[in-house]
């Protein structure tokens, strides 16, 4: 009889060797996760959060907070919520449009399972986050199809082309399956290419899914990291607006999580949707039978954005890495071979390397690894069709600054020597400056 393997493992990246960041026997540059030097302001800040809340419903004596919650999520929070992404944002959000969930990938899975044709199309860009591509090859009724990119941004001509060849009348559709096909993507400070769709592309892209009555699925992690000053870009969900007279009734959902905000372990986020959509969230079996999601955690966070302990938090982190992509792209400015190229990200944890198209940057990595023992996650790891076997994913978030400095220069040291040694092309020592 087969077992279940079940090692002593302390964290998700434990036990991998590309993907563990503990390993202090190598660089590891490749995961999207918050660093020990970070994630140790939670205990204070959850500490207090928690001495509040407690207050508060020793004060009110009811201890609602530990009951079953209501669908949408406790009330307190979605306010506080709103108000916070409201003044984050620097555009209205509605506490009425909030769903809260255990964060992104729940949203997804949620709105998958909801309010998708069981049958339909997932459609992604052609590298997108990689273990959401795992979680949609758990749909095998569904059909997973890739839109080409143009400048790490989406190509909307080409998905227009793409949307125009599939027969629409072969989809199972009810009052609450009420789209054929959901397009998922990440607008604003992409994974992994970290660049933010245009304002006029985001536009255009919110016609072509009213046209074609598709859902957007936006995941919105990244956008409140922004290294600019003013406010962040505006999310695609602002672009569906209802005073527009082709609007359809919401055709875009704003997925957001606080694990790139605050802590992954809190597992905690929210859909920002229209109301025809929240309705059918609202009457999902899962949330009604569960009583809400994450009810007492919900409590903390209502605390934290009370007392703008996240605010404070949150200050820092832009802060903290708006410091750290600095010092890499400077780096990458200085040692990047000169036949390589990346775009600077303005927010957000990644930076997305390009290499020469006869480099495949899997061997480059396992290589890297071996020689320098430093790695990133090669761009194949991030498309369904095996494409971007010529790209790098560099993440600042793990690792303090001047790690990141050493690891980035000897990562470009070694794309030099690897080029040299690997390439078909001729490029010579002034092409390739280190």
């Amino acid at each position: 009889m087969e077992g279940v393997r079940d090692p002593y493992l302390r964290h998700l990246f434990d036990g991998d060797p590309i993907f563990n960041v503990y390993n202090k026997e190598a660089i590891n540059m490749s995961v999207g996760a918050p660093g020990p030097d970070l994630l140790k302001q939670c205990t204070d800040i959850l500490s207090n959060a928690t001495v509040h809340r407690m207050d508060e419903e020793k004060k009110e004596g009811n201890f609602y907070l530990f009951q079953y919650g209501i669908t949408p999520g406790l009330w307190e929070c979605r306010e506080e919520l709103a108000k916070f992404l409201s003044r984050r944002y620097g555009d209205p959000v509605k506490r009425e449009h909030l769903i809260l969930t255990c964060g992104a990938t729940h949203g997804l899975q949620l709105s998958i399972t909801s309010i998708i044709s069981p049958n339909g199309i997932i459609f992604v860009e052609e590298v997108t986050y990689m273990i959401a591509l795992d979680a949609f090859k758990q749909f095998p009724l569904m059909k997973i199809v890739t839109v080409p990119m143009k400048n790490d941004v989406v190509d909307l001509d080409a998905f227009e082309k793409i949307i125009s060849k599939i027969k629409k009348g072969e989809f199972y559709l009810n009052n609450q399956k009420i789209f054929w096909a959901m397009f998922y993507t990440i607008p604003t400070y992409h994974n992994p290419t970290g660049m933010v769709l245009p304002p006029d592309s985001c536009k255009r892209l919110v016609e072509i899914a009213r046209n074609n009555s598709i859902l957007i699925v936006a995941e919105d992690v990244y956008n409140l990291l922004h290294y600019e000053d003013g406010f962040p870009p505006h999310r695609l969900f602002f672009y569906d607006d209802p005073s527009e007279p082709n609007y359809k009734g919401g055709n875009v959902i704003s997925n957001g999580s606080f694990s790139k905000i605050l802590s992954p372990a809190i597992r905690f986020g929210w859909i920002e949707s229209s109301p025809r959509i929240a309705h059918i969230f609202k009457t999902s079996g899962i949330l009604c039978s569960g009583g809400a999601t994450n009810h007492y955690v919900s409590g903390l966070i209502t605390s934290l954005l009370q007392e703008k302990i996240e605010d404070k938090h949150l200050n820092m982190l832009i802060e903290t890495y708006k410091e750290r992509l600095n010092a890499l792209c400077e780096t990458l400015d200085r040692y990047l071979p000169s036949c390589c190229s990346y775009n600077r990200p303005k927010g957000g944890y990644f930076v997305w390397i390009h290499l020469p198209p006869d480099i495949d940057a899997a061997a480059f990595i396992k290589w890297c690894q071996k020689e320098y023992r430093v790695s990133a996650i090669p761009g194949i790891r991030f498309s369904y069709t095996g494409e971007a076997k010529n790209f790098l994913r560099l993440s600042i978030a793990f690792h303090l600054k001047n790690t990141l400095i050493k690891a980035a220069t000897i990562l470009c040291k070694g794309l030099l020597n690897y080029i040299r040694n690997h390439s078909s092309n001729n490029y010579t020592d002034n092409k390739i400056v280190i």
